[in-house]
């Protein structure tokens, strides 16, 4: 009777271990989209700041070049 009561005891460590476990997985899982969701703001930042850039050097330039044409 002790070995039942034992592996009992037992299972339900290893169960609440095992919630706890899953626990951490899903709240990780969220942490991941929200770093990717994050990550692709970024990129969409840095790829919009070189648009913007090279407009403004396109038309400095196009002044530069027209300015000496005439």
């Amino acid at each position: 009777m002790p070995e039942e009561n034992n592996t009992s005891t037992c299972l339900t460590l290893i169960q609440s271990k095992l919630d706890r476990i899953h626990e951490d997985v899903a709240k990780n899982s969220e942490d991941i989209i929200s770093l990717k969701e994050q990550v692709a703001m970024g990129k969409g930042g840095l790829r919009a700041i070189f648009i913007v850039g090279a407009f403004i050097g396109l038309i400095l330039t196009s002044f530069k070049l027209f300015k000496e044409m005439f």
